[in-house]
């Protein structure tokens, strides 16, 4: 959802889940320190995801920043407002994605990467032409380590401790940009629906 608004709108997309692959993959200093919470199915912490997105930010075109999977923890909360304050952003919206447990597993347990291009797959609703051969390049297809049925589990339970939490105190804190969609829904209906309420919360945003 967060690429289709990329590619429709020009939304600056930060993906804080393959970010944080990219840099395990890439076997830095940084990854190495972020890899054994990812193979837990953890959080990562706080200061980590900071080092992380204030990088990217500093890359990016922030006219328009989608931050896709964070805050997912309540120190994630103050660390958004310092990226936020550093990058001279405005908080204009806060969607919330629903979507049942057995659905949310499928998409993650399913899901296969490509290794060269970074294209996803799904194995249950998206499957690949060719097992495991990217469509797009040729490339290798894989199943991420933290996207395993056991981690998938552990990262399920960790969500229901550390970010519903968070989802009710913003639902308390910014209740004139919050919002939430069925992400059940066809996703090109679902995509201009989001953009659609994002520009309506733009204009009621707090400064």
């Amino acid at each position: 959802m967060a690429k289709t608004l990329a590619a429709r709108h020009g939304v600056t997309v930060l993906e804080v889940g393959n970010l944080l692959q990219a840099e395990i993959r890439r076997q830095t200093p940084l990854g190495e320190q972020i890899k054994p919470y990812k193979m837990a199915g953890e959080l990562v912490p706080s200061e980590l995801v900071k080092d992380v997105l204030s990088r990217e930010l500093d890359r990016a075109d922030r006219k328009c920043v989608f931050f896709d999977g964070f805050p997912r923890a309540h120190a994630q909360v103050d660390i958004l407002n310092e990226l936020l304050g550093q990058h001279h952003l405005q908080l204009c919206g806060i969607l919330i994605l629903d979507l049942d447990a057995q659905t949310a597993f499928e998409r993650i347990a399913g899901r296969r990467v490509c290794l060269n291009c970074g294209a996803i797959y799904n194995v249950f609703t998206q499957p690949s032409k060719n097992d495991g051969v990217c469509d797009k390049c040729g490339g290798k297809l894989i199943q991420r380590e933290d996207d395993r049925d056991e981690t998938v589990q552990q990262r399920f339970k960790t969500y229901e401790r550390e970010t519903v939490p968070v989802i009710e105190f913003l639902k308390k804190k910014f209740p004139e940009v919050i919002w939430e969609e069925q992400a059940t829904s066809p996703s090109d209906e679902l995509a201009e629906r989001i953009w659609r309420r994002l520009n309506e919360k733009s204009s009621k945003a707090p400064s």
